[in-house]
């Protein structure tokens, strides 16, 4: 027992793989832009807030975020959440060390921050979700490459299929009155955002909780989302992230087809939302519900496939490697930008339900930046994030030493070559 405590641990800065912290860096920003709207406006609004702005600037500053945005970074994070189970995994295994012995427990409390954050702070919360998809992930542990590509696949047209099965119903003779979608009820959205903006401390609590229990069955995203952590799982066990120099060649033909392909998609979503009434549902408006998971996943796919290229450029690195210190911290920085964000709209300056899309890009822009900069700035010192720090000690049951032990050659790690261990 005392040699397995011993093999167990945190990975170092010396294991890490740089590209993943930097992707997961700028994945950030994506997060905080789609999830914005969900700060200044009630939850339920979330995707109709068309219903709520109505001018040119707010209309197409979120067909913006619509078009390249929204639903393509979470996408990209849940993938990276693949990627850095399979990298744990097979770091266990050579280190002798059980994996079933600490990372239910690493589960269990990104459970447990999940609620937390859920429930007293934004009810928007994912980390929920990815600890019950994360625990849905362990039965394929020891599968085959070709066994998670197929459930991969399964999973990923899941939502495709029903939504056809659906719009037979729906658009048939079989069509019933209990599928047609209940008319959006403003009066609901305005006293949620006096509540929010005006509400003393425990009334605003008791609409996180309100808020938090209507947002459960969403939830159910965590099937879907264990679909792009298997992903993520090939890809490290093909070792794609760890050789990303050898795959250039596929890299390229993935950005572009990708890129092209899911700025189209996403581009019909985006518009139809922008042109249509949220509240009902034709046949163009059913078309772009059921694409726009695929269009923002093939997209996805073109992000990621371009950033490699641009990490792999020794021009371009430079400018990628800030980003990383975002991604070495982003559970932290995550709960942050919820934090500060209530902070800001809720109560204290009456913003809530104020803003729009349009003006929402400039706290987006000027808080993700000084979250670049204070990440950047904490690691110099620091070997983790706060939260990164307790997480891990509540994984492992030992809390590893926050200050760094030697200050020159700190930087020396985001230097290393493209593709190679950092």
């Amino acid at each position: 027992m005392k040699e397995e405590s011993q093999s167990l641990g945190p990975i170092s800065l010396s294991e890490r793989i740089l590209f993943i912290d930097v992707l997961r860096g700028m994945s950030l920003f994506g997060i905080l832009a789609a999830n914005m709207r969900g700060f200044f406006a009630p939850m339920d609004a979330y995707m109709h807030i068309g219903m709520l702005y109505h001018s040119r600037a707010d209309v197409l500053a979120q067909a913006f975020i619509d078009i390249f945005i929204q639903g393509k970074f979470n996408s990209i994070f849940s993938f990276l959440f693949g990627i850095g189970f399979a990298i744990q995994m097979s770091r266990a295994e050579a280190r002798g060390a059980r994996f079933m012995g600490f990372y239910p427990r690493r589960l269990l409390a990104l459970a447990l921050f999940g609620l937390i954050h859920g429930i007293l702070i934004w009810a928007g919360d994912i980390l929920l979700t990815y600890a019950s998809a994360g625990g849905i992930l362990l039965l394929f542990r020891d599968r085959s490459q070709k066994t998670l590509l197929r459930w991969a696949g399964g999973l990923l047209a899941f939502p495709i299929v029903g939504s056809m099965i659906f719009a037979g119903l729906y658009f048939g003779p079989l069509h019933r009155a209990w599928m047609e979608r209940k008319p959006i009820d403003l009066e609901k959205y305005y006293r949620v955002i006096d509540i929010y903006a005006h509400g003393t401390v425990r009334q605003i609590l008791a609409q996180n909780w309100v808020e938090w229990k209507r947002e459960l069955p969403t939830q159910g995203f965590a099937i879907y989302a264990v679909a792009l952590f298997l992903l993520g799982m090939c890809a490290c066990r093909a070792g794609i992230v760890q050789r990303l120099a050898e795959y250039r060649p596929e890299l390229k033909r993935v950005c572009a087809w990708c890129i092209p392909v899911g700025l189209l998609l996403s581009a019909y979503v985006g518009i139809e939302k922008a042109v249509n009434p949220a509240g009902t549902l034709s046949v163009w408006r059913w078309v772009a519900n059921t694409l726009w998971l695929p269009g923002s996943q093939i997209l996805a796919a073109g992000y990621v496939a371009g950033l490699a290229l641009v990490f792999l450029n020794e021009v371009w690195r430079r400018y990628t490697l800030p980003f990383a210190a975002v991604g070495r911290t982003a559970l932290t920085n995550y709960l942050l930008q919820s934090v500060l964000c209530t902070l800001f709209f809720y109560h204290h300056t009456g913003l809530y339900g104020r803003i729009g899309p349009a003006v929402g890009l400039v706290p987006t822009v000027v808080l993700f930046g000084a979250q670049v900069a204070v990440s950047n700035w904490w690691l110099q010192r620091y070997r983790f994030g706060p939260i990164e720090w307790l997480w891990r000690g509540m994984t492992y049951r030992k809390f590893p030493s926050m200050r760094r032990e030697a200050a020159p050659g700190v930087m020396a790690a985001p230097m290393a070559k493209p593709g190679e261990i950092a």
